[in-house]
């Protein structure tokens, strides 16, 4: 029999069509609760017995507190945790944590800030001899000393062609797909051109930070964009897509960002003298500390922001609990947010400038912390700080023990690289599960999109004999 039989009447055929649309929708929304119900977790970073894995989720807030206390607690937690584990069978997940395999998918989605050079040394103040004699003075140079609170793996190195490679190939291994270089005094040309000559052999590219200077930021800025504008086109130079420009742009990090005068308007479309549309534009991402200086990042019309320093509790950008609401304000403004986690801080001198922003490591739960944080807030990029910036002690490069310095003890040089090669991983399970439900989402709403069109054609094919009621058509 014919359909036409069951549905005689136009208001009828409607009606039946509607059913149908809202159990597709109903079974949409079912779907999809089910597929969340199922997303994945970013896990811990080895397998462990359930009681040390709660004891290891324990929050870590090293926002205020005494030095001196904070060791004693590590040291207790310390033999707490060997306790357990010799109650319930040992450690072995340990050697999981250190035999991280080398990751073979790479992502731009994260960044690695990069020493070029690494700075060893800070000269000390020299002292002043006096001669009886001669009632004359000399000048002494003090005995310099390595400012670094860990001993490297290679020595006190000077970055080599050999040394570069050995580095790239690190970050490679870790998944990991940009450098971040920071533009200074120290950094030459002859070095950025090295660099970036030798990225593309290993499937990296890189970018660089400027450095904006109070009362001169805008003229100083444009000075450095100029020099690196003969760069961008060069194969190992990082580029990403801007959907508002349809085209492929640099995106450049602006350190200390919040020093630019509110009334520069160089990353405006509407100011004369904009960088936006020229031979200089790019996605320029601006250094936030505290909470204004986000709006203050729209008002000079960023494209982004980002929080750099991987001490939590330090800076209102940089503690945890803040990122998803610096998530929501960049998605609100069309914005982007690049958190900035690191296994720690310990500068070998500390400045008085720096407040307490010293983070211990506590055998890598600090960095995992970090990392759970930025994957559970959907952070689109990933900032790391740091692979080899041994003054500030936030690197992930090997480290050995060596009298007067720190280690990674108890675990292998290699600690911090394997770990950060887990954490790509975790994220981008992470990324490609939201990815597949995104691709869901599309695919039922086309589904849809579908059944109305057709709803719409039957609606004019299928002839129907109008109703007289009353005296009226219906």
């Amino acid at each position: 029999m014919s359909f036409k039989k069951y549905v005689k009447s136009r208001r009828k055929f409607k009606l039946f069509l509607l059913i149908v649309v809202v159990f597709l929708i109903f079974f949409t929304v079912l779907v999809l609760k089910t597929n969340n119900s199922n997303d994945f977790t970013a896990g811990p970073y080895f397998n462990i017995p359930q009681k040390v894995y709660d004891f290891e989720q324990r929050q870590i807030v090293p926002e205020k507190y005494n030095e001196g206390e904070v060791k004693a607690r590590l040291i207790k937690d310390k033999i707490k945790l060997l306790t357990q584990n010799k109650n319930l069978g040992g450690g072995a997940g340990s050697e999981d944590e250190e035999n991280q395999k080398p990751l073979t998918s790479i992502t731009k989605h994260v960044h690695i800030f990069y020493n070029l050079p690494v700075v060893w040394y800070k000269r000390a103040r020299p002292r002043i001899s006096v001669r009886l004699d001669t009632n004359a003075t000399e000048i002494i140079d003090s005995k310099r000393t390595p400012n670094i609170a860990f001993y490297p793996f290679l020595g006190l190195y000077e970055q080599t062609d050999d040394i570069l490679r050995k580095h790239f190939q690190n970050i490679r291994n870790c998944g990991v797909g940009v450098l971040v270089l920071a533009s200074g005094t120290k950094l030459t040309e002859k070095l950025f051109k090295r660099a970036l000559d030798l990225v593309p052999e290993f499937n990296l590219t890189l970018t660089i930070e400027l450095n904006a200077i109070q009362n001169k930021s805008s003229e100083h800025i444009r000075e450095q964009l100029i020099w690196i504008r003969k760069y961008v086109h060069e194969r190992g130079f990082f580029k990403t897509f801007s959907a508002t420009k349809n085209t492929f742009l640099p995106l450049i990090y602006i350190r200390n960002a919040h020093k630019i005068s509110a009334d520069t308007g160089i990353f405006c479309n509407s100011e004369d003298g904009s960088l936006r549309n020229t031979a200089m534009d790019g996605i320029f991402v601006g250094h936030a500390r505290l909470k204004e200086h986000t709006q203050l990042m729209r008002r000079l019309c960023f494209d982004g922001f980002y929080s750099r320093l991987p001490s939590n509790g330090a800076t209102y950008t940089s503690t945890w609990k803040n990122w998803s609401y610096l998530k929501s304000f960049a998605q609100n403004y069309k914005m982007v947010f690049i958190p900035t986690v690191g296994p720690g801080y310990a500068e070998h001198n500390k400045l008085p400038r720096h407040g307490n922003i010293q983070r211990h490591r506590s055998n890598g739960r600090y960095y995992g912390v970090a990392w759970r944080t930025a994957i559970a807030n959907h952070a689109g990029f990933i900032s790391i700080a740091s692979y080899n910036n041994w003054q500030d002690g936030t690197q992930i490069e090997e480290a050995i023990s060596h009298a007067g310095f720190s280690d990674y003890s108890p675990g292998k040089p290699t600690k911090y690289i394997s770990l950060t090669a887990h954490w790509v991983d975790n994220y981008l399970k992470k990324t490609s599960k939201e990815s597949d439900v995104t691709s869901r989402q599309f695919s039922i709403v086309v589904i849809l999109n579908k059944i109305i069109d057709l709803w719409v054609i039957l609606s004019i094919v299928i002839p129907e004999k109008p109703m007289q009621i009353d005296g009226k058509f219906w």
